[in-house]
């Protein structure tokens, strides 16, 4: 203790202060490290959270963006489709909207198409009718069965159907194997419409992607098939009013209308036009034989039996009464008289019911032909030579064809 006394004041301070200094840079160390840890912590929460909230922004701004480009492309494709008058183009409007929306490295548009056979106890089949692709076998025209592949699964079971859901469903995993010409599609939705399936709509691989997509492309199969199905209805309206009634083949009006058209054609392209204007034979004494309806059913038969005779383009039809009218799209006056013939030929050979009651021992026709321009230059005086060749052919005793120069009724002056 003495000894203490006698040190000197400072190297006592200094003896007791040099612990304490020690212990507090080792505090302040310590806190320090902490803190820089701590400040390092916070900086890489806030750049975590910084990076976090970019990706957040970049994905509401590529959600936006979708969706106006979603909005501005279906209110268009509600346009044309409100527009549309043609069945065959739906397709390819449809295609046009699901590869602006989506980007997809294929997309198909596929359309149903009835049995080869016609059967009814066959099933119905796929079509592609439209394809962006920019690989792959896939080809338009292709076919493919309902119920075989993704499209087919899709089409037979009316449901919107992802990638994930093949790789989990055996069943339907099974029947996209028995298609290896269709690409791994990610969205597949059927276009349904009155319980029916219209055809299916299917993308792969799109480029851009949204939480809604597999609604947004059911709404676009939705339009496309409610459009489909106003188109049919109205196409069969336009149909029915140009239909007679009876023999189910072009009436007056649509037969006027189309030869209209066809003599325009010709006049545009330089080609000849032809008509054989044809009716039955002593069909009064039929009916008056063999009763009124015994006289439809004729006419009925007669229709068939010439509509399958012509060609695909010709344009046939009931004028009225018992008289008929055929339009021949690029057939001259020699070739016309040949097609004449042969129906005339068919109707006489043809056993129609009580036709050994007739004056001439069986049902028959008398007609006339006329050509654009040979015979005429105008669709009325063409139909009023065909006319008057097919009273030709009646004055000379039926059963017979005449062209319109041999009626001497027309002649064409030579300029």
């Amino acid at each position: 203790m003495t000894d203490l006394m006698q040190w000197p004041l400072p190297a006592i301070l200094a003896t007791l202060l040099v612990p304490v200094l020690v212990l507090i840079v080792v505090v302040l160390f310590v806190a320090l490290r902490r803190a820089s840890a701590a400040r390092r912590e916070v900086e890489i929460v806030a750049r975590e959270d910084k990076e976090a909230s970019i990706r957040k922004f970049r994905r509401l701004e590529h959600d936006l963006h979708f969706l106006v480009d979603f909005f501005r492309v279906f209110a268009r494709l509600l346009g044309e489709m409100h527009a549309e008058r043609q069945v065959r183009m739906i397709p390819h409007a449809l295609l046009r909207a699901i590869v602006e929306i989506f980007g997809p490295e294929v997309a198909t548009v596929l359309v149903r198409r009835g049995s080869p056979s016609g059967s009814p106890e066959e099933l119905p089949r796929l079509s592609v009718a439209a394809l962006h692709s920019t690989r792959g076998p896939l080809r338009k025209g292709m076919e493919f069965q309902f119920g075989e592949g993704q499209a087919g699964v899709v089409a037979e079971r009316q449901q919107v159907m992802v990638r994930k859901d093949f790789e989990e469903d055996l069943v339907a995993s099974y029947q996209r194997s028995q298609v290896t010409a269709e690409p791994e599609y990610d969205i597949i939705a059927p276009m349904v419409a009155g319980g029916e399936t219209l055809g299916v709509l299917a993308i792969s691989r799109p480029d851009r992607h949204h939480d809604s997509e597999r609604d947004v492309l059911e709404m676009i199969a939705r339009v496309g098939a409610l459009t489909w199905k106003n188109v049919q209805a109205y196409r069969d309206k336009e149909v029915e009013a140009e239909v007679d009634k009876l023999t189910r083949i072009f009436n007056k009006g649509a037969l006027l209308r189309r030869l209209g058209l066809a003599l325009h054609e010709a006049r545009q392209t330089g080609v000849k036009t032809s008509i054989f204007m044809f009716d039955l034979d002593n069909f009064k004494v039929y009916n008056d034989t063999n009763g009124h309806l015994a006289g439809d059913r004729l006419l009925t038969q007669l229709a068939q039996l010439v509509k399958e005779t012509v060609r695909a383009d010709d344009v046939f039809g009931r004028f009225g009464g018992e008289e008929f009218l055929l339009v021949m799209p690029n057939r001259n006056s020699a070739q016309a008289l040949t097609v004449a013939g042969t129906i005339r030929k068919r109707i006489e050979e043809y056993p129609f019911e009580g036709g050994e009651t007739q004056p001439l021992g069986r049902v028959t026709i008398s007609g006339g032909v006329a050509c654009f321009p040979d015979d005429a230059a105008e669709q009325v005086e063409l139909m009023q030579a065909a006319d008057n060749a097919l009273y030709k052919a009646k004055d000379d005793g039926r059963n017979q064809v005449r062209r319109a120069e041999e009626s001497g009724l027309n002649p064409i002056e030579t300029q």
